[in-house]
Parts: C-alpha cells; sequence; structure tokens
C-alpha cells in the first residue's frame, strides 16, 4: 500500500477509500486509534487478526493497556456499494478529522492511514520530516 491520496468525509462519516487499497485491505477490515499520533490506522483483516493474535504471546499485564486502547477503538468494516466506508464518531473525533482527509499507505500490504489533510500537510510541511527520516533511517541501518 504506496501513496497518499485525497478523500472526502462526508455529514454522515461515510468516505471512500481509493480502490487500490479497497483491493489490498480485501472485504473486510478494520479502523482503530493509531498509536503516538493522532490518525486512524486501517487494518486488514489478515494483519488485524496478527496484531490480536502478537498479544496473546505478551505478558497480560505489559499488553492490557494496549489491547484495550486498540481493541476498544476498533471498527470492523466493509466497504458498501457506493465504495464507501461508515468512520464510526469516536475515530472521527479521536483524528480530528474534518471534510478533507489523506488516506495514507504505509508501505505494507494490508495497512494505512486516515489523516485529517490539514494535520497530513501540517505533518509534512511545518517541520524538518527530512532531517527526521534521515536520522530515523540512520538509525535502522537503511
Amino acid at each position: 500500500m504506496f501513496g497518499a491520496h485525497k478523500s472526502t468525509l462526508d455529514a454522515k462519516g461515510r468516505m471512500n477509500i481509493p480502490i487500490k487499497l479497497r483491493e489490498e485491505l480485501g472485504e473486510t477490515f478494520y479502523l482503530a486509534k493509531n498509536m503516538g499520533v493522532r490518525c486512524i490506522r486501517v487494518y486488514s483483516e489478515s494483519e488485524w487478526t496478527a496484531l490480536m493474535n502478537k498479544f496473546d504471546t505478551l505478558p497480560s499485564v505489559e499488553s492490557q493497556t494496549v489491547r484495550r486502547y486498540l481493541a476498544g477503538s476498533a471498527d470492523e468494516l466493509s466497504v458498501d456499494k457506493q465504495g464507501r466506508v461508515s468512520v464510526n464518531s469516536d475515530l472521527i473525533r479521536y483524528a480530528g478529522l474534518t471534510t478533507d482527509v489523506m488516506v495514507v499507505g504505509l508501505g505494507k500490504p494490508g495497512m494505512a492511514e486516515i489523516w485529517d489533510k490539514a494535520a497530513w500537510t501540517e505533518l509534512n510541511e511545518n517541520r524538518d520530516i527530512e532531517e527526521e527520516v534521515r536520522l530515523a533511517a540512520e538509525k535502522l541501518g537503511i
């Protein structure tokens, strides 16, 4: 899943997921709060299942807070005949979504993010993202 795609959120909380991303996500996918930044994480069914299964391998005490955070905010979705999904109002509020949104592929099959367009623009234009990326890539050895 690659690229940043513009979309529009209507008054009923419905938006289109770009067709290429829909094809990669599959018929059923999940939306949940993202950890660390105020946007919505989109998971394919297989990525969501793998994430939930990962919690079963971790000590319960350490994983309960994160599991509650993610699973408690999650919504299972399918695309309607017009190619839209309905984003629940709690996630819309959490991510600060307005009418103009961006659906951003994360370079991994089955994962994307939904951002308010203004927040996405600010993230990419109002800080030294290039230096941040360079430092992170250096740390990762890439």
